[in-house]
């Protein structure tokens, strides 16, 4: 059960929600992984590392196979849980926000640098692609007091914006 405290998500429930899924991740075998530094508050995160195939636009030919590496971690300074994740081409190098930007239709009329952000990972202290937390209350709010995981109810949402998409196993956790 979710505990509301001026309708925001505590972190003992974020880690309640991203054990349900690292246990679903195990039965369906997605990937998804526990990691944790114990000496923060906010030590316990989730990683999955997957391959995509993309391509530029409708009329680009260039399909680009990239590897994304999505992390799930909480940010206490905005309350809320934070999608962080990094983008490598096949030959190693890291994708910058530009060429992920270039990549990704669903920004096309947003923009950018308030959409998607390079931000230090609330618990590694390095700069990772996230999207910016500043409206993530806003869209979880709906979704705190109906859903029994509220952070997989947010990830229907923003995942799919930077390709993480779940499993429907994930979504029958919410009800």
């Amino acid at each position: 059960m979710i505990t509301l405290d001026d309708m925001s998500l505590s972190i003992e429930d974020f880690n309640r929600c991203i054990e349900d899924i690292v246990n679903t991740s195990d039965n369906l075998i997605d990937g998804w992984r526990f990691e944790q530094n114990e000496e923060l508050e906010n030590g316990k995160y989730i990683i999955k590392k997957e391959q995509k195939v993309l391509s530029q636009d409708q009329e680009d030919d260039i399909n680009h196979v990239l590897t994304f590496e999505y992390h799930i971690a909480f940010n206490i300074s905005y309350g809320v849980p934070v999608l962080c994740f990094n983008v490598w081409k096949q030959d190693g190098t890291m994708l910058t926000v530009e060429e992920f930007w270039k990549l990704n239709e669903r920004f096309k009329e947003s923009n950018m640098y308030d959409t998607i952000t390079q931000m230090d990972h609330p618990v590694l202290r390095r700069p990772f692609f996230t999207l910016h937390p500043c409206r993530t209350h806003e869209i979880m709010e709906p979704f705190l007091e109906e859903s029994k995981n509220p952070v997989v109810s947010w990830l229907t949402v923003v995942g799919p914006f930077v390709h993480l998409d779940l499993n429907e196993e994930y979504v029958k956790m919410c009800s």
